[in-house]
């Protein structure tokens, strides 16, 4: 269903991605062995991604980064392994499905405990290093003429991993696994990309091949089609001026998009209900999520934020609403934090102008 707000498992769900997804598709065919992708938030990465492993029949493991490092404040060797023992747990069906015996392939891992159920760290154990459990799965699945994918989803959260530097393993896992490739998604496309510094000499995956692929949000053509044909899924009736009204304040973000739908036909509200709910809801989610990155200078953040959301747009016009609101702040420090919310998605920077990309979190930072 078009309108399902969950993330998707097969291609009838997934609205026009096929470009998207015939690229991940010949990349693993062909054998490669990194794989990016980038997109604004909501915009589908984590759906795309989910259909094209699904589709392939290749064992893999899909890792919530984010998820990780907001649940532990950080991403430590242990709560990568959880996330992918869970995975791997919660799958073991798929994955024998696909050839993979997750069983066999971990049973003589120290530190991993193979239950009734499935995985599990072992308390007090000492955990091996990721090499060697990335080392265990490309030796077994090469064995068997098998190929392994290992994603990790919003991986620019893989830079909180302290002492455990993961671009470096990703790097060396790339030279020295053929047998395994991994797919990075990111939507803090500015942080995303300090993380992986595919363009320094002296990072670790400098020099190394990637196929990039940009997942965008949706034209306006595209937005009012994937509404019609979501409608006409469910049987009920929208008219014309309702779906470009949906389009024109939700801006082609598919998510968003999907939550209208969800909203109108599914909940049965009106079109007007349905609207504000988005925005309500939405924002709510979007102030939560935000919580955690301004947290380190909230007032100055909430300011520059609120201060886009009004209008000002300039960096002369954000600064003088900063410092009527918050007290004096040199330029030097004003510019980071401005391009730490560029970073991050928050803000956007076309010419001289910052704006707010996502019109739900314009109205959010508005609610600030």
């Amino acid at each position: 269903m078009l309108f399902d707000i969950n993330p998707k498992e097969h291609r009838r769900d997934l609205y026009d991605r096929e470009g998207e997804l015939k690229e991940i598709q010949d990349a693993l065919r062909l054998g490669e062995r990194l794989l990016i992708l980038y997109g604004v938030r909501r915009v589908g990465k984590s759906s795309l991604l989910r259909v094209a492993l699904r589709e392939t029949n290749i064992p893999h493991a899909i890792v919530d980064v984010r998820r990780i490092y907001f649940e532990y404040g950080a991403v430590s060797r242990e709560a990568l392994y959880r996330g992918i023992l869970e995975y791997f747990t919660r799958n073991l069906g798929l994955l024998e499905k696909a050839g993979f015996k997750a069983r066999d392939a971990l049973s003589r891992i120290k530190g991993i405990h193979l239950t009734e159920l499935g995985f599990e760290v072992e308390p007090l154990a000492p955990l091996p290093s990721f090499t060697e459990l990335l080392s265990r799965i490309d030796e077994w699945c090469r064995r068997r003429g098998l190929r392994f994918v290992m994603a990790f989803d919003e991986a620019q959260y893989l830079r909180f991993g302290g002492v455990t530097k993961y671009d470096g393993i990703i790097a060396w896992s790339i030279d020295n696994l053929p047998g395994i490739t991994f797919i990075l998604t990111g939507s803090e496309v500015g942080l995303f990309k300090d993380f992986l510094r595919l363009s320094d000499p002296q990072a670790p995956l400098f020099g190394r091949y990637r196929r990039e692929i940009l997942v965008g949000r949706f034209t306006r053509h595209q937005s009012i089609d994937f509404l019609y044909r979501g409608f006409k899924e469910v049987g009920v009736a929208a008219t014309t001026e309702e779906l470009e009204e949906a389009v024109d304040m939700l801006d082609g973000i598919a998510g968003w998009l999907t939550y209208y739908g969800y909203y109108r036909a599914i909940r049965g509200l009106s079109h007007r209900e349905a609207l504000n709910t988005v925005f309500d809801e939405g924002s709510k989610l979007v102030l939560s999520e935000l919580t955690s990155v301004i947290s380190l200078s909230k007032r100055r953040y909430t300011a520059i934020l609120k201060a886009v959301a009004s209008g000002a747009s300039t960096w002369s016009d954000i600064k003088a609403y900063v410092i009527a609101r918050t007290g004096r702040i040199t330029d030097k420090r004003f510019t980071e934090l401005l391009k730490r919310l560029v970073k991050y998605g928050y803000l956007a920077k076309k010419g001289d102008h910052y704006v707010i990309p996502d019109p739900v979190v314009e109205h959010a930072c508005r609610l600030l």
